[in-house]
């Protein structure tokens, strides 16, 4: 009623639900209706997919919610009223992202185990099915232009262009893009074969040259990304340490840095190569806290220690700690505060691309301001839905996440 009599809509939408005339005996939707009729507006009944909202919830796993996930949402909702926090998560439209770091290509064969080989001292598979997504920044950057009003992407791609298409293709619409072309290498694809029954990962093949960028490259590179760092409000950094990222390049982002949120990770082509401190100065790290002991080669001291070690390493305004099933726990410098979040997600099928989501939605949230507790929640409900599934086969979006935060606070 109050956001209505505010805004003055010239038109007020519900879903197919309200189409029938007998909804509208509701008493609160009444009141709506009288009220966007007073403020010369019209009342529409949009015909899109339906969601339920608890149906949303049970398929994600998230339906049997631990004390510790109550507690948190009860302490959120102590002193934000919903309508409030759809109004903070609103705020993100307004702003101009870029998204840098590799494109990569996550591919899926899907196998049965047929024995071992009459001839030969190896195991045998059928492949049952394969499934292709689009990863790398390419997924963090459809993730979010379900928010933003503007995404752009600058990365580079292999000199074969077999892969450019689909790439292309499985961008948002409402993302632009900048492709450089790094020579000699290929588009980075990362295959993993699967046990169809099971759903478990049996083995990777990467398709990477994680050389570093050429000085030609380099040189083209920095001068688009000098234009594009001052036209943008938030900077996301996504260093997933295969050659991207020279010293020229890290050294451009510092000047920067109130607008850099940065993950960087370890995997098994840049382990030993490839850290985090090279950067010396951001907004926002969001890390793993595996990753994080083996930064600090400290295996056994606790996370608030391993964050003030960080703290005086690099200079930054939030550090982020993901930890699994341990949820994340949140350190705000600027605010002196640290928020501790429970993990939302009550089943794993696929934790391949988990990191991304949460770093995604946590670093548009904080960059949009909002309230570092609320943006940590919305991260974890993000990568609660994304840890259900093969790959990247449904993208987390705006609408879903209205949906879970209506169900979590009805």
């Amino acid at each position: 009623m109050k956001v209505i009599n505010k805004i003055k809509p010239h038109f007020y939408c519900k879903g197919p639900d309200y189409s029938n005339p007998q909804t509208k005996v509701d008493v609160n939707l009444k009141k709506e209706i009288l009220a966007t009729k007073k403020n010369f507006g019209k009342f529409v009944s949009i015909q899109e997919q339906s969601f339920s909202s608890s149906k949303l919830i049970n398929l994600y796993g998230m339906q049997d919610l631990d004390e510790s996930c109550k507690k948190y949402i009860s302490e959120i909702g102590a002193k934000y009223k919903l309508e409030d926090i759809f109004s903070e998560i609103k705020k993100i439209q307004k702003l101009k992202i870029l998204v840098i770091g590799e494109t990569i290509i996550d591919k899926y064969i899907f196998t049965e185990t047929v024995g071992r080989s009459g001839k030969e001292p190896i195991l045998v598979f059928k492949k049952t099915n394969e499934k292709k997504f689009l990863g790398g920044i390419g997924y963090i950057a459809n993730l979010i232009s379900s928010f933003a009003s503007k995404t752009k992407i600058v990365s580079f791609l292999g000199e074969n262009r077999n892969e450019h298409s689909f790439i292309k293709k499985n961008l948002s619409e409402k993302i632009i893009y900048n492709f450089f072309t790094k020579k000699n290498s290929p588009t980075i694809s990362k295959l993993r074969y699967v046990d169809d029954y099971r759903k478990t990962k049996i083995f990777g093949v990467y398709d990477i040259n994680d050389n570093f960028i050429s000085p030609k490259e380099e040189k083209a590179f920095l001068i688009s990304l000098k234009k594009e760092l001052k036209k943008h409000d938030v900077v996301i950094v996504a260093d997933y340490g295969h050659g991207l990222f020279t010293k020229k390049i890290r050294n451009e982002l510092f000047k920067h840095d109130e607008k850099i949120f940065l993950n960087t990770q370890i995997n098994s082509f840049n382990r030993g190569f490839h850290t985090l401190f090279n950067y010396k100065k951001v907004n926002t790290i969001v890390i793993n806290e595996s990753e994080l002991r083996y930064e600090l080669r400290d295996k056994n001291s606790n996370i608030d220690k391993l964050a003030e070690i960080l703290k005086k390493k690099i200079k930054l305004k939030n550090l982020i700690i993901t930890r699994g099933n341990a949820g994340a726990t949140a350190y705000s410098y600027k605010n002196k505060t640290k928020i501790s979040c429970p993990a939302f997600a009550k089943k794993l099928v696929d934790a391949i691309g988990a990191g991304d989501t949460f770093f995604a939605i946590a670093s548009i949230a904080l960059g949009t301001g909002i309230n570092p507790r609320i943006s940590i929640l919305i991260a974890s409900i993000a990568a609660a839905y994304s840890v259900n599934k093969i790959g990247h086969e449904k993208y987390f979006s705006s609408k879903i996440l209205l949906k879970y935060l209506k169900h979590m606070f009805s």
